[in-house]
């Protein structure tokens, strides 16, 4: 009979045989976006190969975590021809016409070095989904995506050539509003012309922790970074001067910002690598910025690895809660500085520093050991990497795209085990819905488009009589391949207790708090929420939960249910053996003399 011990030990190897059958998707073309284009609450990918665009649509079940992920692919379009270069391309989703759908915004770099902005409009004919193009213009860098004029809708915003700003709605049919009508007086006093920083994504994120998401604007001024803030407020955009610039003076170069709340306070913070020369291939340390306490140096370990910006880019790392122990983590490509050294990717883990200067709390220093790859992947060059939850369970995997001959492609690491830990989940829609998505009642609540801009923040005590706390905003920027996924995911640590609130708010101006901010209470970990702000046919927030359960879970459930079956046969053993000895003592009694009857 089986003991206990070994009955875990049997299902552990179970188990770690099944993570080995999973095999990780494998597909062509160069990550252009992400979106959920089916509504199925699963993250799909819009990729880019051979002149045209094609929705990659993940299949994953939402409780399905012990089988491997699958994506199917779906609608595709011709926005060039076979030559056009995977580098010239690129993409940024969202609802620009009020139907609903995803919509894709395309630019296309030219031989001038300029931008030719198209929005391609989802629509449906038939069964089938179709887009058709609308010619935007021709700009400086990829534009913003975001919704400037407080209806719930996506606008574009960007800057031409000469430096003005080029800010239009999009109408009904997918084709832009005429510059009367554009969003461009939604900014009061902005000036003429601003010196944009070539190749910085723009930000849409909370600078004054009220959870109401800024727009920060990437300038140069005296060969410095200047980051310019225009706060939403009754009156419109106004700018703020919250940020003071990042003079040459203090540091040689820089590459592109990405946010995070580094150290788990509940304010955002603006990370900023500090590079070595103007290309960025050898970074030194980190530059930290939040609002209550400027700018502060933070220890980054590169271990003398070199870093792989892509072309007409300076995004150099990529933000997820990879270790999901609160304290967000980045992911790069890195190569060694030896000649036959092939690129790598590599997450730079957030740590605990002791000793560090100026105060500081947290230090990022490269991940020990290496992933293992499909074989394609090794035998690739890799040029990108960013996280990705392939299964839809919390736990972030691994995005990398690399050359294998003349191919661009693009797999998956798997990286299950992140030990006992826990996470929080959570997806803001847009308000404006269709197809009566928007009822409470609905069993596909909401519209399943990403809002851009909306920010979350929760506070918990953990297991050890503190308390955690975080901070993030949901797709803070979507030009130069920065790749945010459509949701935001904290890691929750080794603390099993209920998250004790959750304040959610959009990037919406209101007098009334609660058409902007919401708050939930209590929720279990391993969750994922789903929130849709109030619209003008639903006025009040609404929100459904999804438990998760983990692999540890199910591994309790099996091993409980192995130990009462074999509780059961013991029972059942020693009911036996009780009825074979009674059936005994019977037949015993029964040939027993009786001299009492003599």
């Amino acid at each position: 009979m089986l003991k206990p011990f070994s009955i875990l030990i049997w299902i552990f190897l179970i188990n770690f045989v099944r993570s080995l059958d999973k095999t990780a998707p494998d597909l062509p073309g160069k990550v252009c976006a992400f979106g959920d284009f089916n509504a199925d609450r699963n993250t799909d990918i819009l990729v880019f190969g051979n002149g045209s665009l094609t929705v990659n649509y993940q299949e994953t079940k939402l409780l399905d975590v012990l089988e491997a992920s699958k994506f199917t692919q779906g609608t595709s379009f011709v926005i060039g021809s076979n030559s056009l270069k995977p580098e010239s391309v690129e993409c940024s989703v969202g609802d620009f016409n009020g139907d609903s759908r995803l919509d894709v915004l395309v630019s296309i770099r030219d031989s001038d070095g300029l931008y030719n902005h198209t929005l391609w409009t989802s629509f449906l004919e038939g069964d089938k989904e179709v887009f058709r193009p609308f010619h935007v213009d021709f700009l400086m860098q990829h534009a913003m995506t975001i919704d400037v004029t407080n209806d719930g809708l996506t606008d574009i915003l960007g800057f031409y050539p000469n430096g003005s700003m080029f800010c239009s709605k999009v109408q009904k049919d997918g084709s832009m509003f005429p510059i009367v009508d554009s969003c461009n007086n939604e900014f009061s006093n902005f000036p003429d012309t601003i010196d944009i920083y070539a190749g910085m994504p723009h930000l849409f994120v909370d600078i004054n922790s009220d959870l109401i998401a800024d727009i920060v604007f990437m300038t140069k001024e005296q060969n410095g970074l200047k980051m310019m803030v225009w706060q939403h407020t009754k009156i419109g955009w106004q700018y703020r001067d919250w940020i003071p610039t990042l003079t040459y003076a203090q540091y040689p170069a820089v590459a592109a910002p990405v946010v995070m709340d580094m150290d788990s306070d509940g304010e955002i913070d603006i990370i900023v690598p500090i590079c070595k020369e103007a290309s960025c291939v050898q970074l030194i340390q980190l530059a930290s910025f939040c609002k209550s306490r400027l700018w502060a140096s933070v220890t980054l370990d590169m271990q003398d690895y070199l870093v792989k910006p892509e072309p007409h880019s300076l995004v150099v790392f990529r933000v997820g809660e990879f270790s999901l122990n609160s304290f967000p983590d980045l992911v790069t490509i890195v190569q060694g500085t030896r000649t036959n050294n092939r690129p790598a990717i590599k997450v730079i883990e957030n740590e605990e520093c002791k000793n560090c200067e100026k105060n500081g709390t947290r230090r990022f220093d490269i991940r020990k050991g290496e992933f293992i790859q499909p074989k394609n992947m090794a035998l690739g060059i890799i040029k990108m990497g960013t996280f990705f939850d392939l299964l839809e369970d919390g736990s972030l995997d691994l995005l990398v795209e690399y050359d294998l001959g003349n191919e661009t492609r693009f797999g998956f690491v798997y990286c299950p085990d992140k030990g006992d830990t826990t996470f929080l989940k959570v997806q803001v829609f847009t308000g404006v819905c269709s197809d009566n998505r928007c009822n409470p009642k609905s069993n596909e609540i909401g519209s399943s488009i990403s809002m851009t801009g909306a920010c979350a923040s929760f506070s918990m005590t953990d297991g050890w009589g503190g308390s955690t706390q975080s901070v993030a905003c949901q797709v803070p920027a979507s030009s130069n391949r920065a790749l945010y996924l459509p949701f935001l995911l904290y890691g929750l640590g080794r603390s099993p207790n209920f998250v004790d609130e959750l304040n959610i708010a959009i990037p919406k101006y209101a007098d009334r708090k609660e058409d902007w901010k919401h708050s939930l209470k209590q929720i279990v970990p391993n969750s994922r929420i789903i929130v849709l702000p109030p619209s003008p046919e639903y006025p009040h927030w609404t929100s459904r939960l999804y438990v998760t359960p983990s692999a540890l879970i199910v591994q309790s459930l099996a091993v409980i249910a192995l130990v009462c079956c074999m509780l059961l046969m013991v029972v059942v053993f020693l009911h036996y053996r009780e009825k074979k000895e009674d059936r005994y003592e019977r037949q015993q009694q029964s040939h027993r003399f009786h001299f009492d009857a003599m």
